[in-house]
């Protein structure tokens, strides 16, 4: 139990979503916590902040779980969303740990996703007025017996099961659970319009959809709202049959004045089904069905603390730098579980969503690209690896560490393979809901691996000199930017354009990823167009590599080759106006420490062997789809 209780400690230090330990309000465990939400700092009297037509870059964290969610309650999280959204706009917040944090730069936006599936429960449970409040059903919910393993254990045996079964005690009467959970959905509500300031720091109405499939596969999806017009009640895995029900279910709910968009994350975890053009009982999706999803479904997370989902070596389409943060190995055959498929992964859904397009059907891959951490310690955006390596270093020990190294998961595997998280950014006009929800839906955004690079890319009938002249006003009136439509019979340009975070290390270079389908084969090419450091790509189209090292030991940075800045205009040597094709920005850093190794060096002890000392952080855009002439 010693060994337990440490490695969740541990855990809840790096911001990794196990979480054990005491509340900010020193709420003893088992009690719940007050919810009261705290008004934001501004009303609805404040004017609306003045919009730039050329937009800005904002940061935020869509996939944000706190003590609301079931999973993080069960392992000793009491830490709630008023202290989310606290922590979120920059204030210093006591987490799980016991220790107080805050972030290097507040974020910009955020949208807390606790599980849909434990609403009923926590309506409850969690409030002392429900008659069922002091029962043991409840007792056993707000304390349970063996943390994590019991938990666990009753999801995985829900895996596949349609739709997931309630708390078998707590919901005997189905209909108090439903009211129950509809006042958990209210709360939620109302805690985010609480916090939430127009131009300063945006709240998002959201919530987690967790469907699960055998084995800890996960059919997850985080849904996410324009406004204060909601659906009645958050549609979770309790109430669908299969993806199509769901999606149905939504629309059907959100009526009037609201506005939804749903992100699939961990597509690395669903076994190849969250890709697959087929539902998962193997039937076939209907057209209709296809085009309400593709309406609904404009994102995916490509990036987050249980590793990447762009694209795995020997899986599908792939490239040598594919192989960023993977959790699981390719399938062998007869393999179905505990490994990846090609519709595991966002290139290759891209690229099967271009091919049934041009066979004439809906294409429901349409997806641009963000990152988010996944938190379950009620830190969202906490992604810096150096931040939280200085907060580390006075606080753990090197037993403690020796013992995470060693530990596993019981969904996720290896803790150690998890990475630092990611972050959503977006090109908006004004950082309030509108503005940041429609840069969303127009997939206006991109993802990073946790840094604050920036980055653009437009496609059309471009100047020339955009690298150089950097002309926002002609990239937006000849060009459509990432996330858009091209219709051209000409050649188009492409500008990519990048910025480091100021905190971080020196970009390395710009990649150009393109997908196609010609003679009905999907194929793909990837072009470094941007090299820093006075390199250039070479006749193979790939830059040289960086001279820019760091030294594992110390984590300096052992020189400054990269870039602040890097700029190119682009084109596609064998472009074809005839072929579905789709192109998106890769941006990757210069290297530095990875997680393990700033936590090994600040105990004293040697990094695990398994794992690289270093990782080259990176940025990806949403893609640009070029579409045939009528």
């Amino acid at each position: 139990m010693y060994l337990f209780r440490t490695v969740l400690l541990i855990l809840l230090i790096v911001g990794i979503w196990l979480v054990a330990g005491c509340s900010a309000e020193n709420t003893p465990e088992g009690e719940a916590q007050d919810s009261t939400p705290e008004p934001a700092v501004s009303g609805p009297s404040q004017p609306l902040p003045d919009r730039t037509p050329h937009k800005m870059a904002y940061f935020g964290d869509l996939h944000v779980h706190t003590s609301w969610s079931s999973d993080a309650w069960a392992m000793g999280n009491r830490v709630g969303p008023a202290d989310a959204y606290r922590f979120a706009r920059g204030e210093a917040v006591m987490l799980p740990t016991g220790f107080e944090t805050q972030l290097p730069e507040p974020l910009d936006f955020v949208a807390l996703t606790d599980h849909a599936e434990g609403f009923d429960a926590r309506g409850i449970c969690m409030n002392e007025a429900h008659p069922e409040y002091a029962s043991a059903a409840c007792e056993s919910v707000r304390n349970p017996p063996q943390l994590s393993d019991a938990y666990f254990e009753r999801v995985l045996a829900q895996g596949g099961v349609r739709p997931r079964d309630r708390h078998q005690v707590l919901c005997a009467d189905v209909a108090r659970c439903e009211a129950a959970e509809r006042d958990t959905w209210r709360e939620v509500q109302a805690v985010a319009n609480a916090f939430n300031d127009p131009g300063r720091f945006t709240t998002l109405i959201g919530y987690e959809f967790s469907s699960m499939l055998p084995q800890g596969g996960m059919l997850h999806r985080n849904v996410i709202f324009r406004g204060e017009t909601v659906t009645p009640y958050a549609v979770a895995a309790t109430h669908v049959v299969d993806h199509a029900d769901f999606f149905q279910q939504l629309e059907a709910g959100c009526q009037g004045d609201c506005e939804v968009l749903t992100i699939p994350h961990n597509t690395n975890y669903s076994w190849g089904v969250m890709f697959s053009r087929t539902d998962e009982d193997g039937s076939e999706f209907s057209e209709e069905e296809l085009t309400r999803r593709a309406k609904i479904e404009r994102l995916a997370e490509v990036t987050q603390m249980k590793g990447n989902s762009e694209c795995l070596f020997g899986v599908g389409t792939t490239d040598e730098d594919c192989n960023f943060e993977p959790m699981f190995e390719a399938c062998q055959p007869g393999q179905e579980h505990r490994c990846v498929k090609e519709a595991s992964f966002v290139r290759n859904a891209l690229l099967d969503g271009i091919d049934m397009a041009s066979s004439g059907s809906t294409n429901p891959f349409k997806l641009g690209m963000i990152g988010s951490t996944d938190t379950h310690s009620t830190n969202p955006g906490d992604t810096d690896a150096e931040n939280l390596a200085r907060f580390r270093q006075a606080k753990g020990n090197a037993e403690a560490l020796e013992q995470i190294f060693q530990q596993n998961h019981p969904v996720a595997g290896p803790v150690r393979r998890f990475s630092e998280g990611g972050l959503a950014a977006v090109w908006a006009e004004s950082n309030t809901r509108a503005d940041i929800f429609d840069a969303l839906q127009r997939r206006e955004a991109f993802a990073t691996s946790g840094t604050r690079m920036r980055l653009r890319f437009f496609a059309g009938d471009l100047p020339a000199d955009l690298a150089e002249s950097g002309d926002l006003s002609a990239a937006y009136a000849t060009g459509v930017p990432m996330g858009g439509d091209l219709e051209s019979s000409g050649e188009p340009r492409f500008w990519a354009w990048a910025t480091q975070d100021p905190r971080g290390a020196t970009l390395d270079r710009i990649q150009v990823v393109k997908g196609w389908v010609a003679d009905g084969e999907q194929q793909h090419q990837v072009w470094d167009v941007a090299c820093a450091g006075g390199r250039a790509p070479g006749e193979d189209g790939r830059c040289p590599d960086t001279s820019a090292d760091v030294d594992p030991a110390t984590c300096e940075r052992l020189d400054d080759s990269g870039a602040a800045e890097l700029s190119a205009v682009f084109t596609d040597p064998d472009y074809d106006a005839s072929q579905h094709a789709f192109y998106y920005l890769r941006v990757l850093e210069n290297p530095s420490c990875r997680w393990t190794t700033w936590f090994a060096n600040s105990a004293g002890i040697e990094p695990p062997e398994d794992l690289p000392t270093t990782v080259q952080n990176r940025g990806w855009s949403s893609p640009i789809w070029v579409q045939p002439e009528p």
